[in-house]
């Protein structure tokens, strides 16, 4: 280990063994020799988090709070609270502030906290790949800071002084020595060569590109593996697969399309923008419209893809649901809200116009999934997903909340037709509902040249 400046899984094997065995953190440091530090930030950046559940008992709750009794329960919560505080424990609270090693970890009902190497090693494996992949600066700041450095670099100075005169600059000296050695601000007039010591460092290979990195932490304890060991633990849960359908990423409109794996429902929310902002709103709508209770029974589960307006996992789960993300290029992992695709396509072709074929609203889209929804299917035993709903869910009014109507088997129309027909009963509503003179008359005329200038 003492010529290799980072960590092997071999390495990380000893680390989680000498945990296992209740070894400090100071012994596994000799073990590598390595210093002690370096031993406390591995266990620190790559430990984890696993709460203490058992079927039949809220996913949402926790034994581990210091407030239960005061709450009024008798030693478990099942709340999703805020105020939530854990329980001191010695061993978790001790020099390794990890579990590895309790002998109690079975039976105690506490959060606990582990380390496993092949863990941390897949963890820093993507952490090192994606941060070699880019310069982590974008275009906009590597001008802005080439405009301060430029003049000050002519005059003699070095990196070093700028960044004592300069506290303003958040980048250390040796990122912006690489950055000058890699070309980043060759366009803004600064190479290497206008240093004051020319750097010699192995230029790299690849071509930089000006995006920063992305943060992919909210992807900690949410992969499509910690999916399936949720799943494992509780078989009953009840998951939403989640997706974005759209024809103009430019233009939109962006269809939010939520598909209730056990009763093959789907549920769509329009958007006029793709980003983080808007799939949260999506979400919540559906909270709002549901409430607490019936939200956190229909959407204990969401899997999505790791697109970027899906990455607000933790305002999701504030709502009390569960977020997962598949595989990278897995849509296979989602079959279900893909495979549905098909029926949304049906009536709005990939590759049309959708705003001109007339999906305009939420309403458009309410209308379209209540055809869906109400087509009967071979998979379903010739039931139709809002007969499935209503089977276990008789007695309330979810579809009513979620503006899903049932549609009469002999009216369902999967074509271009539905929102087409519906924008040309609107006009024929409007042009011929009243009696007009003839001075109106021109006026109508004006009107109705108007109307059909309009793109659908």
């Amino acid at each position: 280990m003492a010529n290799n400046k980072h960590l092997t899984l071999s390495d990380r094997i000893i680390i989680e063994k000498g945990l296992n065995n209740n070894s400090s953190r100071k012994s596994i440091a000799d073990t590598l020799g390595m210093d002690k530090s370096s031993i406390c930030k591995e266990i620190k950046n790559h430990s984890f988090f696993k709460k203490f559940s058992r079927s039949g008992v809220s996913s949402y709750g926790t034994y581990d709070c210091v407030h239960i009794e005061r709450c009024g329960f008798n030693s478990f919560c099942p709340n999703a609270c805020n105020k939530r505080v854990p329980i001191p424990c010695k061993t978790k609270d001790s020099s390794s502030g990890v579990c590895n090693g309790c002998d109690k970890k079975s039976s105690c009902k506490l959060t606990k906290k582990f380390y496993e190497a092949q863990a941390a090693q897949d963890e820093y494996e993507y952490t090192l790949k994606d941060s070699r992949t880019e310069w982590n600066i974008s275009s906009l700041e590597a001008r802005d800071l080439a405009e301060t450095l430029k003049p000050l670099l002519e005059k003699g100075q070095s990196i070093a002084h700028i960044l004592m005169t300069h506290p303003e600059i958040k980048y250390c000296e040796k990122t912006i020595y690489n950055y000058i050695e890699q070309g980043a601000f060759e366009q803004f007039g600064i190479k290497n060569i206008d240093l004051r010591i020319k750097v010699r460092r192995k230029p790299s290979k690849k071509k930089g590109i000006y995006k920063p990195r992305k943060n992919k932490k909210y992807l900690k304890g949410r992969t499509y593996k910690d999916f399936e060991n949720y799943m494992a633990q509780h078989p009953e849960a009840s998951v939403v697969e989640m997706d974005t359908v759209y024809n103009d990423v430019s233009s939109g409109p962006f269809i939010q399309k939520f598909q209730f794996v056990k009763y093959h429902f789907m549920k769509g929310i329009f958007h006029a923008c793709k980003n983080s902002d808007e799939m949260y709103k999506g979400v919540y709508l559906i909270y709002s419209a549901l409430g607490e209770k019936d939200f956190k029974n229909l959407f204990e589960v969401i899997l999505t893809d790791r697109g970027s307006e899906f990455v607000c996992a933790e305002d999701m789960e504030k709502l009390g649901c569960h977020v997962f993300y598949c595989d990278p290029m897995a849509s296979s992992q989602k079959p279900h809200v893909e495979n549905n695709h098909n029926l949304f396509r049906y009536v709005c072709p990939s590759g049309a116009d959708i705003k001109k074929i007339g999906l305009r609203s939420q309403e458009d889209v309410d209308l379209i999934f209540s055809h869906v929804n109400s087509y009967k299917r071979e998979s379903l035993m010739g039931k139709s997903p809002i007969e499935v709903f209503n089977f276990f869910h008789d007695d309330s009014n979810i579809l009513e909340k979620l503006e899903i109507k049932e549609i009469d088997s002999e009216s369902i129309d999967l074509t271009v037709n539905l929102i087409k027909n519906k924008q040309s009963k609107i006009l024929t509503a409007g042009d011929y509902s009243t009696t007009i003179t003839t001075g109106q008359w021109n006026l109508v005329i004006h009107f109705k040249k108007c109307r059909f200038q309009c793109p659908f």
